[in-house]
């Protein structure tokens, strides 16, 4: 069984010269009081994967699978996925990496050697989730235990006479100055 050769969304390349796996954590910088669990203050950032990849024209391995004249059409396959923005897969002997976007790459050219490219890319993994939606029960739309509608608050100016707020609530038979405290809660200033 042959071994496949690192890829990138199915372009496959020729040799993987290097790869490295990053994962950092953000952790508080503030004082942590002694027996509370920090796990929930450490924030873990998405990894990120640095490769470099040989491509070339004239493979020891592979030159019956992709055929002569293939590295500038790899070049432009690489650089449309990293200008489309889509998430891809990278694949190496050892790993698989899904969900990544392309952050960076490089597509040096060597004048002594045209017919090989060493590429180099780093690659941020995006966090994928996906929502649910769920019906609420009108059990929890009322108030208390008697399962009264519990009511509406309104922010708008009492009037004068104390007849009861624009937004209805009591009055309290105070003038508009007196009432400024906190319409919300019905709690006026003595």
């Amino acid at each position: 069984m042959r071994v496949k050769p690192c890829s990138v969304n199915g372009i496959e390349f020729d040799a993987l010269i290097s790869e490295s796996r990053s994962l950092t954590a953000e952790a508080p910088e503030y004082a942590v009081e002694s027996g509370f669990s920090v796990s929930d203050n450490i924030s873990i950032k998405p990894m990120v994967v640095e490769i470099t990849a040989n491509l070339t024209n004239t493979p020891v391995t592979w030159l019956d699978s992709h055929g002569t004249g293939r590295v500038e059409t790899v070049v432009a396959q690489l650089e449309n996925l990293y200008f489309s923005r889509q998430l891809v897969t990278v694949v190496t002997s050892t790993d698989t990496y899904r969900n990544m976007a392309i952050t960076s790459l490089s597509v040096p050219k060597d004048t002594e050697n045209m017919t090989s490219r060493d590429i180099r890319m780093t690659l941020k993994e995006i966090t994928v989730v996906s929502s649910q939606t769920t019906t609420i029960p009108a059990s929890y739309v009322r108030g208390g235990d008697t399962g009264a509608n519990a009511g509406t608050s309104g922010t708008g100016n009492r009037n004068s006479s104390g007849s009861g707020a624009a937004s209805g609530g009591t009055g309290s038979g105070k003038s508009e100055s007196e009432d400024k405290a906190s319409i919300l809660y019905n709690f006026l200033n003595n």
